[in-house]
């Protein structure tokens, strides 16, 4: 074989011919990019909850405390400004950075503490009163931290996000509890089985815990046993029944059982409907309905509705307007569905299809959201259109509601005027001091930092001191002068002071009103006729 075709096979046969190794030099900068891919994508996949978290809820690129995403909302904890993606919040948040800033002006020389803070902001149940919980406690901040203070008072928020579903309320509760300078907390969500998650979270960490707006019978140390509850209704899964924070878990709104005492004194008549929704998973509704029943001495009939389903509310407010005598309606419900049917009493009114000459509305304390604008736009119309109805304003529909924090005190109240005056100091809005979730958010964080303020100056705060001051309030000669009233509590950790107001809600007929908190209340009195507004 001559050259030329030694050459020409050569050439054909290249693509399958082995060359000889490489030196190793030339293979390292791709064996390094090969490297880095094989190291980053496992990475990547690991912390990608982690880096979404960041991006979607942003507190945690500037702030020391953790955030994440859960149920589509943003949770964890926050000492400010991260209002956790809800701008409503933004200025309270601020303002609370500001004031933890500062704490230790008025008290340069103390053991700083800080008072953990529980609440559910976005909770399709909570509506417009997370913002005047929030408020009130910091007011109770700017108050703590007062001229004469013995040790600066901070605040560490934490927001549950969803209270009835997912494992938010859990984490951000151990996430709380891990941190070793919160000697307390105030807070803790509704009257819903994840609460006993977040208390129970709590007490095993030894932390005393003052709750402001929970009512529901269980929710106290021995599960309400001297209000003999009747928890056949409720879902036998949920272990509130046996009770919540043993030892550790106190709380300042008024329970259930004395709200409806409160009613049972004040109504002119038996409801000849109850007004329930259905299922068995709300303690707040379960728990209530046999205590009415068995207050009133009544048999009357339960009109259900599905809270999921607001044409059911509609089918409800038809049911009472086919009577043809004046009717009392017990209503047992979340406040968020009070709205639709009052108002779709009134378009029946209007239509000429409620036969009923009136309607008197008798609630538990969740009827007063009424008094708080809605963050929902849909809800807040209903709001604002039942308020203003031709039917609620000419008082042919009335709504009475107990409370969860007395609000009409005298006028010369010592403490409800620290109250207004802490409100002024803050530059907080004045239309929420009427409000009684402003009230216990205050209250609860005072019972806390009043505690505080009788243990040594010098000297490290610990969660066990500040348990023992705060069980120690247990008879109205060691009460704590509270906005809302003397506060002391019974064996079970209730509020064991004076039973709760019920108050008459008034119409709102001007505009400017309807888009403020500037909602009349009156207070009813036992054995009067109901006021007028």
């Amino acid at each position: 074989m001559n050259h030329r075709w030694r050459s020409r096979l050569k050439r054909w046969f290249a693509p399958w011919t082995v060359a000889p190794p490489r030196p190793l030099r030339v293979w390292l900068p791709f064996l390094s990019t090969v490297a880095t891919v094989v190291v980053v994508v496992p990475t990547a996949v690991v912390l990608s909850p982690h880096i979404g978290q960041l991006v979607t809820c942003g507190g945690g690129w500037y702030t020391s405390t953790p955030t994440w995403h859960a149920e589509n909302q943003c949770v964890g904890l926050s000492s400010g400004p991260y209002d956790f993606g809800v701008r409503e919040f933004a200025p309270v948040m601020a303002l609370i950075q500001q004031q933890n800033d500062s704490a230790a002006t008025n008290c340069p020389t103390g053991t700083p503490v800080t008072v953990g803070v529980l609440l559910s902001l976005t909770d399709p149940s909570v509506g417009g009163r997370g913002l005047d919980e929030l408020e009130g406690m910091a007011a109770a901040q700017r108050r703590a931290d007062d001229s004469g203070c013995l040790h600066p008072v901070k605040l560490l928020i934490g927001q549950l996000g969803d209270d009835q579903h997912g494992p938010g309320p859990r984490a951000v509760a151990q996430a709380m509890a891990a941190r070793a300078d919160v000697v307390a907390v105030a807070g803790v969500g509704l009257s819903y089985q994840s609460t006993t998650d977040v208390v129970g979270t709590l007490a095993a960490a030894k932390i005393p815990t003052v709750g402001d707006v929970v009512t529901a019978e269980g929710f106290d140390q021995d599960g309400s046993r001297l209000d003999q509850p009747i928890y056949d209704g409720c879902d036998a899964k949920e272990t509130y029944r046996y009770g919540v924070g043993k030892d550790y878990f106190y709380r300042i709104a008024f329970r259930v059982a004395v709200q409806v005492d409160s009613l049972t004194k004040v109504a002119a008549n038996t409801p000849d409907f109850v007004m329930v929704p259905t299922g068995t998973t709300d303690p707040y509704t379960c728990t209530a309905l046999p205590l009415l029943h068995r207050a009133l001495h009544t048999e009357a009939p339960d009109v259900k509705f599905d809270a999921t389903e607001p044409s059911t509310v509609v089918q409800t407010a038809e049911r009472v307007c086919a009577e043809t005598k004046d009717v009392t309606v017990a209503y047992l419900a979340r406040g968020r569905d009070l709205s639709r049917f009052l108002f779709s009493v009134d378009q029946a009114y209007g239509n000429g299809q409620c036969a009923a000459p009136s309607i008197t509305v008798i609630g538990t304390s969740d009827a007063v959201r009424l008094s708080t604008p809605e963050p929902d736009p849909v809800l807040e119309d209903l709001r604002s259109k039942a308020l203003s109805s031709a039917s609620f304003t000419g008082g042919r529909v009335r709504l009475l509601s107990s409370m969860v924090a007395d609000t009409h005190r005298p006028a010369d109240d010592t403490a409800f005027l620290d109250y207004q005056n802490a409100f002024t100091a803050a530059r907080l809005d004045h239309s929420r001091l009427g409000q009684g979730w402003a009230v216990d958010g205050y209250d609860a964080v005072t019972t806390i930092a009043t505690a505080v303020h009788t243990l040594p100056q010098h000297e490290p705060v610990t969660r066990g001191q500040v348990n023992t001051v705060i069980s120690g309030y247990n008879a109205p000669g060691q009460a704590i002068p509270g906005a809302g009233g003397p506060i002391y509590f019974d064996n079970a950790g209730n509020r064991a002071d004076p039973a709760p107001a019920v108050v008459r809600v008034c119409p709102v007929e001007r505009r400017e009103d309807r888009e403020s908190h500037t909602v009349r209340t009156v207070p009813v009195q036992p054995g009067q006729p109901y006021p007028a507004c």
